[in-house]
């Protein structure tokens, strides 16, 4: 994906030459990887948060900071604020009075879920364009309260974040209607409310073979496992196939910082048509008349940055 964007940067010529071999594939491919990973952390760490979905547990202490319980509201829900968005699913609510040993009680199944689930991820023919979603959940009354003062409960939440993101592990051939892919999290998802779907929409990163893929079943919560998807494939895949829900401008995003390692050459020059995107980050609303393809990219990303 990286190659084939156009960024004005000829990828084909990192690392430095060898003065006999010139750029070895094996070398270039392998440095084309650590870019693609430090373009990855710098988004990571623009948003304060990895965007490719994750199953994580938290601990919070109230009523107070994170945890907001209202006061003689009779059975309006308890506010939990977790630290990753958009939360997609809750798994499990565990509260416990606020002394060591914490003694667990858990929360029946049904009685905590998003505050406001991302409305374009799930359920839509396209993928979604534009950051969605809270980090809010929302807890049936009755369970924290303000019996034992302001921080007297511990609550552990367990709960599903971020853009179902992986790679296909196996060739999909044309028509058929599963992909093996290395992580199943987030693609589908226990439905938060009654008739809310619950199979997210992603695209299949293939060049010419690119296609939409609508997810209706998974056969793991998370990591390795098979997609079943809504209708066949049109094109036949092979492994190592991104197939993602996330935004393109993210995608974008972190391209532009890849453009920007690849611009610091130490000793090397490399020769570009201007500076590489303009056209595209200016396209994404980004003020382009002054800075770098980083600048720009820390713009594009300013909509999924999470808020503490």
């Amino acid at each position: 994906m990286l190659i084939q964007a156009p960024l004005g940067v000829d990828f084909f010529s990192i690392p430095a030459a060898n003065p006999v071999m010139g750029v070895v594939p094996q070398g270039n491919t392998a440095e084309l990887s650590n870019i693609c990973a430090r373009s990855t952390d710098l988004v990571d760490l623009c948003c304060k948060q990895p965007l490719r979905a994750t199953i994580d547990t938290l601990p919070l202490y109230g009523p107070g900071g994170r945890v907001g319980v209202p006061r003689n509201r009779g059975n309006q829900p308890v506010t939990l604020i977790m630290e990753r968005w958009p939360v997609l699913e809750v798994l499990s609510v565990q509260y416990a009075p606020n002394c060591l040993p914490y003694v667990w009680n858990t929360v029946p199944s049904g009685l905590a879920v998003p505050a406001k689930p991302p409305s374009g991820l799930y359920g839509s023919s396209t993928p979604p364009a534009a950051g969605e979603g809270s980090q809010a959940v929302k807890l049936a009354a009755g369970y924290v309260d303000w019996r034992y003062g302001p921080g007297g409960f511990a609550v552990l939440t367990e709960y599903v974040n971020g853009w179902p993101h992986s790679g296909i592990t196996s060739t999909a051939t044309a028509d058929a209607t599963e992909l093996e892919v290395d992580d199943c999290t987030g693609w589908v998802i226990t439905a938060t409310f009654p008739g809310a779907a619950t199979g997210a929409t992603g695209t299949a990163y293939d060049a010419a073979a690119q296609e939409i893929i609508q997810v209706t079943a998974a056969s793991a919560t998370s990591g390795p496992g098979t997609l079943t998807l809504a209708s066949p494939l049109r094109y036949q895949h092979e492994a190592g196939v991104c197939v993602s829900s996330l935004p393109q401008a993210v995608s974008w995003a972190a391209m532009l910082f890849a453009c920007e390692i690849a611009m610091e050459r130490g000793a090397t020059a490399m020769t570009m048509m201007e500076i590489p995107g303009r056209e595209v980050a200016r396209s994404a609303g980004v003020d382009t008349s002054y800075g770098s393809p980083a600048m720009w990219a820390e713009k594009i990303l300013a909509p999924y940055a999470r808020i503490i």
